[in-house]
C-alpha cells in the first residue's frame, strides 16, 4: 500500500513538473516573440525615418531645381519676346509704302531678331536620379510621381521645337549671306569691333532683303515658330509652378 501511494506521489510530482516546465517554456516562447516584434518594430520606425529623411532631401532638392528652371524659363521667354518684336517690326518694313529706316536701325533690328539661339538650359539632375537611380520609390505623392515619370517627355517635345526654330534661324541667316551684307550688320552693332574684325570701307545696303518675297516668307516662318516655343515655354512654366505646390505642399507635412 505504500508503494501504491509512493508511486501516485511520484506520478502526480512528474506532472505537476511537465506542466511547470510547459508554462516556463511558453513564457520564454512569449518573451523571444514579444522582443522579436518589438525589434520589428523599431526597426520599421528606423527605416521609416531613414525614407522620410530621404524623401525629404529630394523634395528640397526637387523644390531648388524647380525655382531655378522657372527663372531660366522666364529668361528664355523675355528673349523670345524681344526677337519675335524685331520680326514683327520686320514685316512691317517689309509692308511698309514708304522707306522708313536708315542702315543702322535695320541693323540693329536684324541683329535683335536673329543674334540669340533660344535653348532651355533646363536642371534635370535630381529628376533623372529619380527616375533611373530607384530613389522615386521614397517620394509618397502619387501626383508627384506622376509628374516626375511624365517630365521627360515634355522636354523631349520642347527640344524638338527648339531644333525647328534653330533650323529656321539658320536659313534667314545663310539668306542673308548670300543676297545681303551680313558685315554692315556686324560694323553697326558693335560686332566688327568686339570680333576684331575690320569695318569695311564700301558701304552697302541690306534694304534689299525687305524687297525679297523668299526672306518675307522665311520670316513668317520663323516668327510661328517663335510664337509656338514661346507657348510651350509658358506652358512648361506653368506645370513648374503646379509642381513645385505639390512638392512645398508635402514639406509642409513634415
Amino acid at each position: 500500500m505504500t508503494n501504491f501511494f509512493r508511486k501516485i506521489r511520484q506520478q502526480q510530482f512528474i506532472k505537476n513538473k511537465f506542466t511547470k516546465y510547459i508554462v516556463y517554456a511558453f513564457g520564454e516562447i512569449l518573451l523571444v516573440v514579444i522582443g522579436i516584434l518589438i525589434a520589428l518594430q523599431v526597426n520599421n520606425l528606423n527605416e521609416q525615418r531613414k525614407s522620410d529623411i530621404k524623401e525629404k532631401k529630394y523634395l528640397m532638392s526637387m523644390k531648388n531645381e524647380l525655382l531655378t528652371n522657372v527663372e531660366l524659363v522666364k529668361t528664355e521667354v523675355e528673349g523670345l519676346k524681344r526677337s519675335i518684336n524685331g520680326q514683327r517690326e520686320l514685316i512691317s518694313l517689309i509692308n511698309s509704302e514708304k522707306d522708313t529706316v536708315n542702315e543702322i536701325e535695320l541693323s540693329k533690328i536684324l541683329a535683335v531678331s536673329f543674334s540669340n539661339v533660344f535653348e532651355l538650359k533646363y536642371q534635370d539632375g535630381t529628376f533623372k536620379e529619380l527616375l533611373y537611380s530607384g530613389g522615386l520609390i521614397s517620394i509618397n505623392s502619387d501626383r508627384i510621381k506622376n509628374e516626375v515619370t511624365s517630365w521627360e517627355g515634355r522636354m523631349i517635345d520642347i527640344r524638338k521645337q527648339e531644333k525647328g526654330v534653330y533650323d529656321a534661324r539658320e536659313k534667314i541667316i545663310d539668306f542673308i549671306i548670300d543676297n545681303g551684307v551680313f558685315k554692315i550688320m556686324l560694323d553697326d552693332v558693335g560686332a566688327s569691333n568686339h570680333f576684331q574684325i575690320r569695318k569695311s570701307i564700301r558701304r552697302n545696303s541690306n534694304k534689299l532683303l525687305l524687297k525679297s518675297q523668299k526672306f518675307e516668307n522665311l520670316l513668317s516662318y520663323h516668327i510661328a515658330l517663335n510664337e509656338s516655343q514661346k507657348y510651350y515655354y509658358l506652358r512648361l512654366e506653368n506645370d513648374i509652378s503646379n509642381l513645385l505646390r505639390l512638392v512645398e505642399k508635402e514639406l509642409n507635412k513634415n
